[in-house]
């Protein structure tokens, strides 16, 4: 659009290990949505089609019990994993294909590592080499003395639940580093040991645990044994995964958590017109602020059986209305009320960026059953035609799957992306060793999950009782 080449691709800044990566698209060949029928403002306003409310801790009708409400936000650490879009909006607008992708395209934890001791050592403590800096008594992330976290990739500060999954993993790499590596090697060395592990354990979960969960165990194995997406050269970010697909997980949020010894927590809602926000207190999940003790983050709520972990809510086409309603400080000051909404903002990116219909793409990948138009436009008033992928993406999960994972047409993109990605790693454990199993200490020897790196870490004694044993697909 702006000559021949396409601006970003000779972006020079480079981390430990590759050059960052573009994005690009899956489907170039197909055509794309330019509008639909209701449009974004109608579909995704607040007390509009996909307004959920904010039903109460005790409202179980939207609980998914196949997903636990840490999988949502181990889902957003992961996507700061991989994702990271900095290009201006100007030029977004003006030229989509020159978006640039300045997290590197893979599972590596790069957020958590930043560009390494040399290079970011205010990431690592000083007096415990190549170790990660903790916050004081270990409960926060390190900080400045504005509060400001000391952290490889600031999203990860954005509500305390994302925060205490950050600390959770710097935590676990100091573990590691200090029990699970070869004491006579070089620090260096040591160092190096430790990122192998604590990244092969993490990718082990992606894979065996996460994926299982909001895909379904057959599909997930099936995508993995027949590796239908390959890339044909560098690994790039495919813009219908992170523009539409793997934004199913702003319908998983819920309106509150059980966090700490406080009880609950919400995402408040915004101040009135004209007021200014109130300051982040005991009862809220902001983040960009110092941990109160009070809401340090027990993982027992959040992983686990059904005893004791809280569930997520559906994967459908509903939000809950605080993300419809989001305040300044998430929004610029001045946001007009329609694109406050998280759901408004998603379906205008989808068409700024051109992304093709939901309809198109399941054409494409030969989907079947894919959802009529009846079923697309169920609930909603005027809705006809072609949908946007993300809504249809939410919409299939809510009629094919009753909201408890992916399918179809999401299921392919997400699970087909993150096969595409550990297969093109070459640092991965799925390139370097196929067969590898976990070599840390586990409830069940070759297995790893997100309770066991919890109780490694922690020392606690958290039940992984049915933790991998998910029901099939249907």
């Amino acid at each position: 659009m702006h000559g021949n080449e396409n601006r970003g691709e000779a972006f020079s800044g480079r981390g430990p290990f590759r050059q960052s990566g573009r994005f690009g698209r899956l489907f170039p060949e197909l055509q794309s949505l330019e509008s639909f029928t209701p449009g974004s403002a109608a579909l995704g306003a607040a007390q509009g089609p996909m307004d959920g409310g904010n039903p109460g801790l005790g409202d179980t009708t939207q609980n998914n019990p196949r997903i636990r409400a840490g999988y949502t936000f181990l889902g957003q650490f992961i996507d700061h994993d991989i994702t990271l879009d900095v290009t201006s909006s100007l030029e977004q607008e003006n030229d989509p294909d020159a978006v640039e992708n300045f997290r590197t395209p893979a599972l590596e934890l790069d957020s958590v590592y930043g560009l390494g001791p040399a290079l970011q050592p205010y990431l690592y403590d000083r007096e415990r080499s190549f170790r990660f800096l903790l916050g004081d008594e270990g409960n926060d992330l390190p900080r400045n003395s504005q509060g400001c976290a000391l952290i490889g990739d600031l999203r990860n500060d954005e509500n305390l639940i994302i925060s205490q999954l950050h600390l959770l993993f710097l935590k676990f790499h100091n573990k590691v580093f200090d029990n699970h590596t070869n004491s006579n090697l070089p620090l260096d060395k040591r160092f190096a040991e430790a990122q192998r592990i604590v990244r092969w354990h993490y990718q082990w979960i992606v894979v065996h645990e996460f994926l299982p969960r909001i895909l379904g165990t057959n599909t997930t194995a099936r995508l993995f044994r027949d590796k239908p997406l390959q890339f044909p050269g560098r690994p790039f970010m495919p813009l219908e995964f992170s523009v539409a697909a793997y934004r199913f997980g702003h319908s998983q949020v819920r309106p509150g958590y059980l966090i700490g010894t406080r009880g609950a927590a919400l995402f408040p809602p915004p101040p009135a017109p004209g007021q200014p926000p109130s300051a982040p207190g005991l009862a809220d999940l902001r983040g960009f602020r110092p941990v109160p003790p009070e809401l340090v983050v027990d993982w027992a709520k959040f992983f686990g059986p059904p005893s004791t972990a809280q569930d997520s809510k559906l994967v459908d086409t509903k939000l809950s209305t605080v993300l419809l309603q989001l305040p300044d400080g998430v929004v610029a000051p001045g946001t007009p009320g329609a694109l406050r909404s998280l759901a408004v903002r998603n379906l205008q990116r989808g068409i700024a960026l051109k992304l093709p219909s939901g309809q198109r793409v399941a054409s494409r990948l030969g989907v079947p059953n894919a959802l009529t138009s009846t079923e697309i436009w169920s609930g909603v008033p005027n809705g006809e035609g072609e949908a946007p992928l993300w809504f249809y993406i939410l919409k299939e999960a809510k009629v094919r799957a009753s909201g408890r994972r992916l399918a179809g047409v999401g299921a392919e993109i997400v699970g087909g992306v993150f096969q595409a990605l550990l297969s093109a790693d070459k640092a991965s454990f799925l390139a370097q060793n196929p067969s590898w199993m976990p070599t840390l200490p586990s409830t069940h020897p070759g297995r790893f999950t997100m309770t066991d790196l919890i109780n490694l870490t922690l020392n606690s004694k958290l039940s992984d009782e049915n933790v991998l044993d998910l029901p099939s697909d249907d």
